[in-house]
């Protein structure tokens, strides 16, 4: 069977939303639970590093969701091949970068 443009495109759909959409689930349960973070200092006292880091997660959060329905808006059309690659690696990247930022919280 020939493979054609418009299969590679949804195989391009499918892995990113296999490979994204339990991290952005994993991401969301970190997000959740990262107020904690807070408990030692209190909200009023925290650093400023760190509540820059808990403000920042949930925004890179909506980027990689984002991304992953740009892939599959994008048309079947070979001239948003490129596209659609960079906005599935986009949004595998900023899934990942949520784990990164909730990994490595600067003190409190």
């Amino acid at each position: 069977m020939r493979t054609t443009w418009r299969n590679t495109a949804w195989c391009v759909r499918g892995v990113t939303a296999l490979l994204v959409l339990p991290l952005l689930a994993l991401d969301l349960m970190f997000i959740g639970l990262s107020p904690m973070a807070t408990d030692s200092c209190g909200p009023d006292h925290c650093s400023a590093a760190l509540m820059t880091s808990l403000a920042a997660a949930p925004v890179v959060w909506l980027v990689a969701a984002a991304l992953l329905v740009l892939t599959w808006a994008l048309p079947s059309r070979p001239r948003y091949g490129v596209t659609r690659g960079v906005a599935a690696a986009g949004a595998f990247a900023a899934g990942a970068l949520v784990i990164g930022i909730l990994a490595n919280l600067p003190m409190g």
